[in-house]
């Protein structure tokens, strides 16, 4: 995990050591190769109920800087081609972080039984803070990927607003399907960081990326960016506002 001293740093759940120098251990092992963000509001208008279960949106990522320093992650669908996920798993970050030698190869995702070659479209605007770690602006640790297969099938649609403190929500990963009440917003030090919503689960490296749904409409509430350093049991995730910003919607 990405270290450092302060308040609540982040720690990225994506990639396992790279090669040099000192590998940390991971608790798994990769198993195959393969902007405008605002506040929600406090009240969010209800979303309709999605005919489909979100299930069928949940999609495997697989990445990285080669054998010595691969990535796994989570995405979800979201229609056209179309997968979001947390940008850091793309945007090369982390892996310059552990000293990741080479470059980004091509990434992946595994939906619906294919495995489907993506590019980048659009990625939040990160930097690297001395002592903390990736930060986004606005809070947009998210990365739209783009595949030339179209899939058949529903796509997930962001909520409205929300989460918001106490609401049921569904978290999807490759890992996992758990349910929990959503946390308050935690803002970033800086007000240009943006915020991120809080769920008390911990979650495991290999998870970024993966939806976080309402339990009632199966609408995208979030995204699964990273854990605070300082409560380890929690999680943050890019929030149904900034995801709507993100997308221009």
């Amino acid at each position: 995990m990405i270290r450092g001293r302060g308040l609540a740093l982040l720690a990225a759940l994506a990639i396992p050591a790279c090669a040099a120098p000192a590998p940390v251990p991971r608790p798994w092992v990769e198993d195959a190769p393969a902007e405008r963000a605002g506040r929600p509001s406090a009240e969010p208008a209800p979303s309709p109920r999605l005919p489909d279960i979100p299930d069928a949106f949940r999609a495997e990522l697989r990445g990285g800087y080669g054998p010595a320093c691969p990535l796994q992650g989570n995405a979800v669908y979201i229609g056209e081609g179309r997968f979001l996920t947390a940008a850091h798993l793309v945007d090369g970050l982390v892996p310059q972080l552990r000293r990741c030698v080479g470059g980004m190869g091509g990434t992946t995702i595994l939906f619906g039984g294919r495995v489907l070659p993506v590019r980048p479209v659009r990625v939040g605007e990160g930097h690297v803070e001395p002592g903390i770690g990736p930060l986004y602006r606005r809070g947009q640790d998210l990365a739209l990927l783009q595949a030339a297969f179209i899939p058949p099938g529903p796509a997930a649609r962001p909520c409205r607003g929300g989460p918001t403190p106490g609401q049921d929500v569904l978290v999807l990963s490759a890992r996992r399907r758990e349910a929990v009440r959503a946390g308050a917003m935690v803002p970033e030090i800086r007000a240009a960081d943006g915020a991120y919503a809080d769920l008390p689960l911990p979650m495991d490296e290999g998870e970024s990326g993966a939806g976080v749904f309402d339990a009632g409409s199966n609408c995208l509430l979030g995204i699964v960016s990273h854990r605070p350093d300082a409560e380890p049991d929690h999680s943050r995730i890019v929030p149904a506002a900034a995801i709507r910003a993100f997308l221009g919607g």
